[in-house]
């Protein structure tokens, strides 16, 4: 598929995102080494999943092909990917596994641990079946990782859905992916590492070039990829040993350079401009790049958009704590780009003005105001806040009560609340409340009710 192809409209489906799916639980403090970190924030995360979530909120239509386990961790990303208006028709749950784990340090400007916990997970558990042509009939393209090559049973699930992909008119796509840490080259606990030469990797890469219309990649996945010698190996002739077996448009990653795109249909690398910015946090960016360049690509805009799209993604979500969460819609990279040039020196010097219409715009899409119609409106909550101690104690001190006849008149207008829970067909109801006076309605209304306890 060249630049000048373009998609089908009548196919609803842009994107069938295949591969990693898992929970990120992101430490909170900052600067501060993994094995000090007192909490974490959780997030669905994963090369794939992030990818589905980040072309979603970009407008797309994209649907989840992978595992999820029966745990509430798997729960948890089925309702967040449903919530973020993607499709899970190729999402299966597998009770017999564990829905994968990763705990991410956040050290700026270059240090940024991680430690995967994916032994024998719910995500490496697809299985050829599940390649369901019908719905791949329906979709634009399909996205490989290639974590997902790393073992055996994963590379035979990939090949058939690669098969049934080309047999359905779909384009395939290749997010290399490079993990040494999950095809077992590193310590089982050094996720950070980003590349080790191995002869093994590139064996089992280089058999689906051939199949490929896009490779999307960092330099050290090029030349995992593109390897042939090792011992003299460059980027260079590893572009060339890749153009060799793919007629593929290769878009190497570079980081907070930008990228640049290697066509078949261009002698000279195209490019776009990039966005210096201050980082905090560069997890995930690459899947952000690759969910900006699709929103280009999967529209049939020219490749210099499709640059532009994911240079500014990636820098966007290099500013803000976690991935899929971080990644913005398509009115915020609009204003990105925009306005950047606006407001200066914004790496050293962030100009309050800018990222205050930023973060407007990123609230809108996480609360999926009407702005962006192709994606769910989330319910609103209707909150009962009744956490005050200290008011409800002086209260009784001063008519000489005593102080149990707090939790009592809390449980009170709990049972009041709760028939308006009903009322409302159990739906957008939350309460606020202390665990003092108020432990009794949390233990109740645990699995009835959203709720937040206050110290």
């Amino acid at each position: 598929m060249t630049e000048s192809s373009h998609f089908e409209n009548r196919r609803s489906l842009d994107l069938i995102c295949m591969g990693r799916v898992a929970v990120d639980l992101y430490a909170e403090q900052v600067h501060s080494p993994l094995e000090d970190a007192q909490s974490f924030r959780k997030y669905l995360g994963g090369c794939a999943g992030n990818t589905a979530v980040g072309t979603a909120r970009l407008g797309l239509k994209s649907a989840m092909f992978s595992c999820v386990g029966a745990d509430d961790m798997g729960v948890y990303l089925r309702n967040v990917l449903t919530n973020e208006g993607v499709d899970t028709s190729l999402l299966r749950n597998t009770p017999e596994h564990l829905t994968a784990l990763v705990l991410l340090g956040v050290s700026p400007p270059d240090r940024f641990p991680l430690i995967f916990y994916r032994e024998n997970c719910a995500d490496m558990q697809i299985l050829p079946s599940d390649a369901n042509p019908e719905i791949f009939k329906n979709a634009k393209a399909l996205l490989i990782t290639g974590t997902g090559l790393s073992t055996p049973s994963m590379r035979e699930a990939t090949r058939q859905a690669v098969k049934v992909a080309k047999e359905s008119g779909c384009a395939v796509i290749l997010d290399i992916d490079y993990r040494p840490v999950l095809w077992g080259l590193t310590d089982a606990g050094d996720g950070e590492t980003r590349f080790v030469a191995s002869k093994t990797v590139t064996q089992e890469l280089q058999p689906f070039l051939a199949e490929l219309d896009l490779i999307v990649g960092t330099e050290e996945e090029i030349l995992i990829a593109g390897s042939e010698y090792y011992e003299t190996e460059t980027l260079e002739s590893c572009l060339a040993a890749i153009r060799k077996q793919s007629s593929a448009t290769v878009v190497l990653k570079r980081g907070a350079e930008g990228c640049e795109v290697f066509s078949p249909e261009s002698s000279t690398p195209i490019s776009a401009r990039s966005f210096p910015i201050e980082v905090l946090n560069i997890l995930g960016a690459g899947d952000a790049f690759m969910s900006g360049f699709l929103r280009g690509w999967l529209r049939n805009e020219n490749l210099e958009t499709c640059a532009l799209y994911g240079n500014a993604c990636g820098a966007l979500v290099v500013t803000r704590h976690g991935c899929s969460p971080a990644s913005p819609s398509f009115a915020e990279i609009e204003y990105f780009i925009s306005n950047f040039d606006n407001f200066s020196n914004l790496a050293q010097h962030p100009h309050q003005t800018f990222w205050s219409k930023m973060n407007q715009l990123h609230l809108r899409t996480e609360l999926r105001q009407p702005q962006n119609p192709e994606r769910p409106v989330r319910e609103e909550l209707l909150i009962l806040a009744y956490d005050h101690r200290t008011q409800f104690e002086d209260s009784c001190r001063e008519n000489d009560l005593p102080l149990d006849l707090i939790s009592t008149f809390k449980e009170q207008v709990y049972k009041g609340f709760q028939k308006v829970h009903e009322a409302n067909k159990n739906k957008g109801l939350a309460i606020l409340i202390d665990p003092e006076y108020g432990q009794t309605i949390l233990n109740n209304s645990a699995d009835a009710l959203r709720y937040r306890c206050t110290n």
